[in-house]
């Protein structure tokens, strides 16, 4: 049986855990800091997904696998080290499920000879309590068009979790990058869910943010509409109301944010490129500056 070892067991994590354990032909265990007790995640239907999927909170109690699934958060990923030095050899191939643009320069790095696949996460998922995860959607994955994006789909057959390939993942990513840099960012610092974009003046931030993110987007190569600020405020709008963020979630936990890897890797990419970005540098700035309280009140 395939061994799959998931680094990063919080909502997305848990999700695809449960979900590789009970399609049933994966050996699947959670790398944490501390138990969770076995996983539990309400579908969208109100049916919930139950899992006893074995706990290791040690890394020295763990050898390479075939596949490792890394969901932590971006700036989260240094600190996994250690299990990705006892996870991987040449024989690993590693998932990233993380956001933003940068998968293989964080992760390569630190994977040893193992191969790196990033990954477009779109998993709509809260984490209620410790291992209890409450899902608002399909659980999606898109992954390069290649052998090992093909394995991997494979993998997650019968998992509940649809993973699609794609022959422009630069153009996927950036995608998604687009749509994180307004949703993550607008409810981290309103500390509301997406019925916030129904006001007329955070709509026109979230634009003036999706723009910004789609120029630089486009001069890095992908492929997106002129109108996607447009088509990203609008999918936001229609969310269901209950909907929030990752983000959201983090702060309103008193976490750290994942602004980084998302407003952060916007400017970056303008600044290398030539191109202005003052309102995703005005977030990044007012995230990190939360984040670095890491009090929601």
């Amino acid at each position: 049986m395939t061994r799959a070892a998931v680094v990063g067991v919080g909502a997305v994590g848990g999700v695809v855990a449960a979900g590789l354990m009970s399609a049933g032909r994966v050996e699947v265990t959670a790398c944490v800091r501390s138990p969770l007790g076995g996983l539990r995640v309400l579908r969208p239907d109100g049916s919930a997904l139950e899992a006893s999927v074995p706990e290791v909170t040690d890394p020295a109690e763990m050898s390479a696998v075939e596949w490792v699934v890394l969901a932590t958060k971006a700036h989260q990923t240094a600190a996994a080290q250690p299990w990705l030095s006892r996870l991987c050899d040449a024989g690993t191939r590693v998932v990233v499920l993380q956001n933003g643009v940068e998968h293989r320069e964080r992760v390569v790095p630190l994977a040893g000879a193992a191969r790196v696949l990033p990954a477009v996460v779109e998993i709509s998922a809260e984490s209620r309590s410790r291992g209890h995860i409450r899902l608002f959607d399909q659980p999606r994955l898109t992954v390069p068009e290649d052998d090992d994006g093909a394995d991997f789909a494979a993998l997650c057959q019968g998992s509940g979790i649809e993973v699609t390939s794609t022959s422009d993942f630069v153009t996927a990513a950036w995608s998604k990058l687009c749509l994180n840099a307004a949703n993550g960012a607008v409810t981290a610092l309103t500390m509301q869910r997406m019925p916030v974009f129904a006001n007329p003046r955070i709509t026109q931030l979230g634009l003036a943010l999706v723009e910004e993110a789609r120029q630089v987007a486009t001069a890095s190569g992908a492929r997106l509409p002129e109108d996607l600020a447009d088509r990203v405020i609008a999918r936001l709008r229609a969310m269901p109301p209950e909907s929030g963020s990752s983000m959201l979630w983090d702060r309103l936990a008193g976490r750290e944010l994942e602004y980084d890897a998302r407003n952060g890797a916007v400017v970056r990419a303008g600044a290398r490129l030539g191109i202005p970005t003052p309102y995703n540098e005005a977030v990044t700035a007012l995230l990190e500056a939360v984040s670095a309280s890491g009090n929601p009140s």
